[in-house]
């Protein structure tokens, strides 16, 4: 935490969950993965027991498979988001920033679910549809 210029104050906090084979937080069959976040808040100065919170988030996420039913499959990417917020300080500071921290990793969570997974399991399909499904082409 430092002080800024505008009579307030910059936390930076950092997450990294670790989900490879050698890492203690081991996860289905990922080879490597890991989940680095950065937010960084800027709380404004008080006014009225209220105060202006601006987070700013960086989610970088890596994973790799490696085994004999799917092969070796990396994926890779970042994702930015902002939030803003005024919110009364009757509970803190420290509170209120947890809240938009947990709200924004939910977020995060979810984009990238939808983005990365949800693209990568289309293109997999499209490309290498799975053996349950018997495709078809029509007959001339």
């Amino acid at each position: 935490m430092w002080e800024d210029d505008n009579e307030g104050f910059v936390a930076c906090f950092l997450i990294k969950k670790d989900g490879s084979k050698t890492g203690d937080g081991r996860r289905g069959y990922l080879q490597e993965g890991a989940w680095d976040a950065i937010h960084v808040i800027e709380v404004g100065p008080e006014e009225e027991g209220t105060a202006h919170y601006r987070l700013t988030s960086t989610v970088m996420l890596s994973l790799t498979t490696n085994n004999d039913a799917s092969g070796t499959f990396s994926l890779s990417g970042s994702i930015r988001r902002e939030m803003n917020m005024d919110l009364s300080i009757e509970e803190g500071h420290l509170c209120n920033m947890g809240r938009m921290i947990e709200e924004m990793e939910s977020k995060l969570r979810n984009s990238l679910d939808q983005v990365y997974f949800g693209k990568t399991k289309e293109m997999v399909c499209t490309l290498r549809p799975p053996s349950e499904v018997v495709m078809r082409l029509p007959e001339a």
